[in-house]
């Protein structure tokens, strides 16, 4: 999810004079951008609460304050900061998408949704606006209502994969919801058709490849689920997922030596990762039933 960051233009000028005067014509915006691209986020902070207190009418000023508050994931600030741009200039689109990301971190999702909302009615050719929609009513569980904003992310970005990823996500889901088969399967096959679109924008993403082998294996459809996996690791040699799902599907047809390898394989490539603990030991059973040991 992006986040806009506005640089601003020097407000101050220097006027040799007391010390005083010149504390005072400090440009502490010009000061906190130029510290935040140095990778100085606190000094960054510091600048901007200082730009702030001085010229509590810059919108950019307490903007920018709320971009460095995210990056320190200081939310509640963040949210403070982008409410105080809002109240000097309500038009502030940049700011109303940031708000809503903000609340999405901060795992308030029906006012990252309320949020995100207000920018996409004020701003229609929103295209991100549109795909964090999405992504907030994704993460609240309206599926119809990701579905349709991730919708128009696609018409308002055609030639962005991200809005079409997360919409082939989200079919898959409904899909999911769906217990007769003639309902479920012309979802799925929606599903794959944005991830053929996804694939076509960015030939590189292994994970729309993986996909589509997990919709093929819920069509019942294994040749084609073997192949969209192998493509994946093409993409990804490591994907631990990739590799998991084409050993079971070789398993499952029969292929003994080719699964015994993309067992192997599997193995090798999550060694050491916790977190595939218990598959790490599923896949040794099943080289041992395949070896026959």
């Amino acid at each position: 999810m992006k986040r806009w960051f506005a640089l601003l233009a020097v407000l101050g000028v220097v006027v040799p004079g007391s010390a005083q005067a010149q504390t005072e014509s400090v440009d502490w915006f010009r000061l906190g951008a130029q510290e935040l691209a140095a990778g100085s986020v606190e000094k960054a902070t510091e600048a901007y609460e200082k730009g702030v207190a001085a010229k509590p009418d810059a919108r950019e000023g307490w903007y920018n304050l709320g971009i460095v508050y995210g990056r320190r994931r200081m939310f509640a600030k963040e949210v403070q900061a982008y409410q105080k741009a809002l109240e000097l200039d309500p038009d502030y689109a940049n700011a109303q998408h940031n708000l809503g990301l903000a609340f999405l971190d901060l795992g308030q999702k029906d006012k990252a949704v309320e949020a995100l909302q207000k920018l996409v009615k004020a701003q229609p050719q929103a295209g991100d606006g549109w795909n964090n929609l999405g992504v907030a009513q994704l993460e609240k569980g309206d599926l119809e209502g990701a579905r349709n904003a991730f919708q128009k992310a696609a018409e308002v970005m055609p030639e962005s994969p991200d809005p079409r990823f997360n919409l082939g996500v989200t079919l898959m889901r409904l899909a999911e919801k769906e217990s007769a088969t003639d309902k479920r399967e012309p979802v799925l096959n929606s599903a794959s058709k944005m991830f053929d679109d996804v694939l076509r924008l960015d030939p590189s993403s292994y994970r729309a490849a993986y996909n589509q082998g997990v919709i093929q294996h819920r069509l019942g459809n294994p040749t084609t689920e073997i192949a969209a996996y192998r493509k994946a690791l093409g993409l990804k040699a490591d994907h631990a997922l990739s590799l998991y799902n084409l050993a079971a599907a070789l398993s499952a047809r029969g292929q003994k030596d080719d699964a015994i390898t993309a067992w192997d394989a599997y193995i090798d490539a999550t060694r050491g990762d916790p977190a595939e603990r218990a598959f790490q030991d599923a896949a040794r059973k099943e080289l041992t039933r395949l070896k026959g040991l």
